[in-house]
């Protein structure tokens, strides 16, 4: 009998190994996975713009592809804390790079600056496609909240912004309004009318999906809606995905599993996937 049961545990292992194989691709798990690459894009003050590099999985020729912006106000952050995105969506196939940009200091941002910088790295990605292996037809742009703020600024075309546009956007908890009144108004006062991607709308804006929680502070969701209204009435597409209960950067992972980091990389898996 000892021997059978060894036999029957043996034979079971050799089921269900394999099966916990299959499974564990589906879910994320957050290994501590450095970029593939780091990549200088452009050169501010002597110091490097780098795109941190996480090459798509299993991709055999030109990948879709993803630039994502860190959020912190334009004063503080690094690519780092896009990571566990950029792993997840490059396990989806999609050549993923989170982008450094010039910070401020001092509670003084440089959003014109940074936005600068988002259009240099947009550029690069376009312009080295073919050596990075990525579809320039299917450039995707995000970020988190002043990050998210840099992707609208491409997409609407904001001055040091304008150029070609990103194929979509993806928007967690972007800041789209800066006019007076608004949460991070103050930091731009003296020109807000020209980094508010909300008062840039146009009808060559891309399809859009913006994330949200219903208790954010800094991004209200009336603003995310007047957003996507004033898309609608211009012609273009433009989703919302809102999350009860969440707060600003509901979405990061976390130190342990967040539900809500793998239910916004389905959503907006699933919002690419459309186009």
């Amino acid at each position: 009998m000892a021997k059978e049961h060894l036999y029957f545990i043996a034979g079971m292992v050799a089921v269900l190994l394999p099966l916990a194989a299959v499974y564990s691709v589906k879910k994320f798990h957050p290994f501590d996975e450095r970029p593939d690459a780091r990549i200088p894009y452009a050169t501010v003050d002597g110091r490097s713009m780098d795109l941190h590099h996480f090459k798509a999985h299993g991709a055999g020729g030109p990948a879709p592809a993803l630039l994502l912006f860190h959020g912190g106000r334009w004063l503080f952050g690094g690519p780092e804390s896009l990571y566990p995105q950029c792993q997840y969506f490059a396990r989806l196939g999609y050549q993923c790079f989170s982008a450094r940009y010039r910070l401020g200091s001092r509670n003084q941002p440089d959003v014109r600056g940074a936005v600068a910088d988002a259009r240099a790295a947009m550029d690069y990605l376009q312009t080295h496609a073919t050596e990075l292996h990525l579809d320039p037809q299917r450039l995707f742009v995000g970020g988190s909240s002043s990050g998210g703020h840099l992707a609208a600024a491409l997409g609407t075309g904001l001055p040091g912004g304008d150029g070609a546009r990103p194929a979509a956007l993806v928007l967690y908890n972007p800041m789209l309004d800066l006019s007076p009144g608004t949460p991070d108004g103050h930091l731009v006062a003296d020109y807000w009318q020209e980094v508010s991607p909300h008062h840039h709308i146009d009808a060559s804006l891309p399809p859009s999906l913006v994330l949200v929680g219903d208790e954010d502070p800094e991004v209200p969701l009336t603003t995310v809606d007047a957003f996507c209204s004033a898309a609608h009435a211009a012609g273009a597409r433009c989703e919302t995905a809102v999350y009860p209960g969440a707060s600003h950067g509901f979405f990061h992972y976390g130190r342990g599993r967040n539900p809500l980091f793998e239910q916004t990389g389905e959503r907006i898996g699933d919002f690419l996937d459309s186009l």
